[in-house]
């Protein structure tokens, strides 16, 4: 993906399913979304500001029925507070970063161009989420190819094709080895990893390069649910759903 389709504050955009992070300085990172469990959108919460606007509203009403030399002034600088912190209150309703969900992993995404933006790049990679309604051929037909590997005993071979290129920097594939998580030649202790994440830190790349911690452990999850196996019952009911919906059978 050419970094001119990108947003052009945050770096981020999309590419079929793919997550795309290129922000300036660093190789672009792409993430499968047809690894994750769901894709959101999050905002902050808009009581602080909503009580505070309160707050300021009531201090307008009595300051303008009090008689108190300079209630003027004050009833005219508690009105604009309450302005002020009604206007925040509505940023913050509409103030979206996208929230990548895989088991109970959660990891929060900042999106600076805008709610609208974020709104779009949701709306692109949900379909692709393995817990959202099957929408669309190309995902039914990933997720049959995944049931009928798994009845065919050839699950793990299927599981391993998709981590292969489920989160690369560049061309540097991430994976999990053993007790590391393997940045194409760079490797860090998964406790490490999860302690910079913690702290909503990046990982340290070779020539100033750096991965979000966070989305390192994303791998890490999926490679936790590819040992565990994936949830056959909720992929059938989302097959059976789609096929229904379109009129299509298992055998067409």
């Amino acid at each position: 993906m050419s970094r001119t389709g990108l947003l052009p504050r945050s770096g981020i955009g999309v590419d079929g399913p793919y997550l795309i992070i290129a922000p300036p300085g660093n190789p672009v990172i792409s993430l499968d979304s047809r690894l994750l469990d769901r894709v959101e959108l999050i905002g902050q919460s808009p009581t602080a500001p909503l009580v505070m606007a309160g707050t300021a509203t009531a201090g307008v009403v009595a300051a303008a029925t009090s008689w108190i030399p300079g209630g003027i002034f004050v009833c005219v600088g508690m009105a604009y507070l309450a302005q002020e912190r009604w206007r925040e209150a509505r940023r913050r309703t509409r103030s979206r970063d996208l929230l990548l969900s895989l088991g109970d992993l959660d990891v929060a995404l900042h999106v600076a161009d805008g709610p609208d933006a974020a709104k779009r790049v949701s709306d692109h990679l949900k379909p692709y989420s393995r817990h959202a309604p099957i929408t669309r051929p190309d995902v039914y037909e990933d997720a049959k190819r995944r049931l009928e590997a798994h009845a065919r005993g050839k699950s793990s071979k299927e599981v391993r094709r998709e981590l292969e290129r489920g989160l690369m920097v560049g061309t540097d594939v991430v994976h999990v080895a053993g007790d590391f998580l393997q940045v194409g030649a760079v490797a860090f202790r998964l406790d490490e990893v999860r302690d910079y994440a913690q702290h909503g830190a990046n990982l340290p790349l070779p020539g100033g390069r750096l991965l979000q911690a966070a989305m390192g452990l994303l791998v890490v999850a999926a490679e936790e649910r590819a040992r565990a196996g994936e949830d056959l019952g909720v992929l059938q009911q989302r097959i059976a759903h789609y096929e229904q919906w379109t009129g299509r059978t298992a055998g067409r």
